[in-house]
């Protein structure tokens, strides 16, 4: 894999849904589809981003763009999942007892841990719209993805980082 940015499923369903909607900004969604090969989407984050479920894999094609227009553009644009190895899954498995990853809304996810693994072990940069927690959380099971990363000497930024350092501009 080539690609410097492993991004956080977050990046993907807040920018499409809410915060950059192609319908308002089209060209973002063009110029970031030319710069898919240094986008990184782990299995199990490309499988959160607008899921298809089975039984709905037969609908037809405008169908399937009205109920999951953001997974038919992600596979209209080629973007596709990165598998994981074995050494980043024995990564994700250590941080996930470090960081008492329970799935509680307030802490990053087992998706979360396994995308920092990978992070660390490919040595490339995370990217997510969560923020850096101001103060130290009690446990461990609260701390975010942002945190975990500087603690793991993993580089972290934001989407508006990641867009800048692309040279996307709208």
């Amino acid at each position: 894999m080539t690609g410097r940015y492993c991004v956080d499923a977050n990046i993907f369903i807040t920018s499409w849904n809410t915060a950059y909607p192609i319908q308002v900004f089209p060209s973002l969604w063009q110029q970031i589809s030319k710069h898919r090969s240094n986008i990184i989407l782990i299995k199990p984050v490309f499988d959160e981003i607008d899921p298809i479920s089975p039984s709905d894999q037969r609908l037809a094609k405008n169908e399937r763009q009205d109920k999951y227009p953001l997974r038919v553009w992600m596979e209209n644009n080629q973007f596709a999942a990165t598998l994981i190895t074995d050494a980043t899954n024995s990564i994700s498995l250590n941080l996930e007892k470090d960081y008492e990853t329970n799935n509680n809304p307030k802490g990053a996810n087992q998706n979360d841990i396994t995308l920092i693994a990978y992070a660390k072990s490919e040595d490339k940069i995370v990217v997510t719209f969560e923020e850096k927690q101001p103060q130290l959380p009690g446990k461990k099971c609260n701390y975010k993805i942002p945190l975990i990363c500087d603690e793991q000497q993993v580089e972290c930024i934001s989407f508006v980082e990641m867009l800048s350092r692309l040279g996307i501009k709208i």
